[in-house]
């Protein structure tokens, strides 16, 4: 698909940019600008309206120059004297707090002695807890000046530090840090910080349930970076995705990532028996879009047809729910296109089109004994020799139980139906993926818990000592 065939109708940036932070929103804009019909200039804009409220004003000052070819203006030139101000202010006032925490040594020795807290801090060298908030103070602050690796490790420091302490920094401090995992492409660990915040927002009793409705949609966006990227991540997201809280999450808020869950369950072979849930779910926002009069799944607002439906979304209402083979084939044209088109989902492209091909050929010959090659050709989107090659190669690799009749030019089914014992093969097999992850949210609380009271007992014996 060149740049020029790629349609901005399917472009979910302006909808996803919201919910995400500015930084990470330039990777987006850096594939539209190099995937997409949008105009360079276009995006230029878009990006230096992102950076005015971050610290990145030699950037925002590039841009500038380049879109008007004008010298750097005064109020820019400003504000990157404020920012070297604030930068030398702040080093200045933490030069003894970084000075520790930059030791590894003495960050090891503080660890081993159970000091690598509030109280063990200010016994040991009188770091006040403003002193502590100071220091997450710079870590944000280098994290907009674009320094994410320095951010990265402070905030890091800083989370360990008030390990099991409710502080009105550790959420902030916990996405701040999981946005530099992101940004650096650190996927192990930012799958770690994205189990950490999910907890977090699931147990915390402070929240209102506005606040936590809000607070998962970000984690749902967010999320994409690293189930995208992660060797693990397609069975990552069908598991949040359709939890219960996230997926009111989704149908509440942001009904448009329906794309990427129906994408994942489309190219994961080993979690196909969840595209039940998924047609569930696709066919109650198809009944609430026509029900409401208002498209919730459509890409233009103002346009309730369904050629401006999400590609993905309609193959699957297509082809699961009305059965329709010829709109889920006509569709599944414009699904490659879309998917390109996506800076989280274009390398899925070709996998999710060679996987819906076989779903739309299964679908298709459930119902029948004997299937034309000619006709599925046409159903496919393939011309009669490729389809026969191509369902000649599913028969070889055991995709496919049935063989071809080359004399009448079809194919002819073995229908067989499951069995109790493939059925609960089926419904088990993802169980220890799940069960590690359960394990590893259970170590996480107990370790969180086990500092809480080290915490605790320190702060006791601070106290009796005084």
């Amino acid at each position: 698909v060149s740049k020029d065939d790629v349609p901005l109708l399917y472009d979910l940036t302006h909808k996803m940019a919201p919910y995400l932070d500015v930084h990470l929103v330039f990777p987006l804009l850096e594939f539209l600008e190099e995937n997409t019909a949008y105009e360079d200039k276009e995006v230029q804009h878009a990006r230096l309206e992102l950076l005015a409220p971050t610290n990145m004003v030699d950037y925002a000052i590039e841009i500038h120059t380049a879109l008007t070819g004008e010298t750097e203006p005064k109020e820019m030139s400003g504000r990157r004297d404020a920012v070297f101000e604030t930068m030398e202010s702040l080093e200045s006032k933490l030069e003894s707090v970084r000075q520790v925490l930059r030791d590894q040594e003495q960050v090891d020795a503080l660890r081993q002695e159970g000091c690598l807290n509030p109280t063990g801090l200010l016994e040991r060298h009188e770091f006040s807890a403003q002193i502590l908030d100071e220091f997450y103070v710079f870590a944000k602050f280098l994290y907009e000046c674009g320094d994410y690796q320095e951010a990265h490790d402070m905030l890091e420091l800083y989370l360990e530090i008030y390990t099991g302490i409710n502080t009105k920094h550790y959420l902030d401090a916990l996405w701040g840090k999981f946005a530099s995992e992101i940004l650096l492409k650190n996927w192990e660990n930012a799958l770690v910080d994205l189990l950490r915040i999910k907890a977090n927002i699931d147990e915390r009793s402070d929240k209102s349930p506005l606040e936590q409705l809000q607070q998962r949609s970000w984690l749902l966006h967010w999320s994409l970076f690293v189930f995208f990227n992660h060797d693990k991540g397609h069975d990552g997201i069908i598991d949040l995705f359709l939890s219960d809280k996230y997926l009111q999450a989704i149908q509440t808020n942001c009904p448009w990532l329906l794309r990427y869950l129906a994408t994942a369950v489309i190219i994961n072979k080993r979690r196909r028996s969840t595209i039940k849930d998924l047609v569930r779910i696709v066919t109650q926002e198809f009944r609430q879009q026509h029900t409401t009069e208002s498209s919730t799944l459509s890409i233009s607002p103002s346009d309730n047809s369904n050629d401006n439906l999400d590609p993905v979304i309609t193959f699957i209402d297509c082809l699961y729910s009305k059965f329709d083979f010829e709109g889920a084939q006509k569709t599944l044209r414009e699904c490659e296109k879309a998917l390109r088109a996506d800076y989280f989902l274009c390398n899925c492209a070709s996998a999710f089109m060679e996987d819906a091909r076989i779903c739309l050929h299964d679908a298709y010959c459930r119902i029948h004994t004997k299937v034309d090659i000619t006709d599925l050709a046409a159903k496919l989107d393939m011309d009669a020799l490729a389809a026969e090659r191509w369902i000649a190669d599913l028969i070889r690799g055991a995709l496919l139980d049935a063989k071809i009749d080359s004399q009448n030019s079809c194919v002819i089914m073995n229908n067989q139906f499951p069995s109790v014992y493939s059925q609960v093969i089926d419904k088990t097999r993802d169980l220890f993926l799940r069960s590690n992850a359960l394990i590893n949210n259970i170590d996480l609380k107990i370790l969180a818990n086990d500092r809480k009271i080290q915490a605790q007992q320190l702060a006791a014996a601070a106290t009796d000592r005084d």
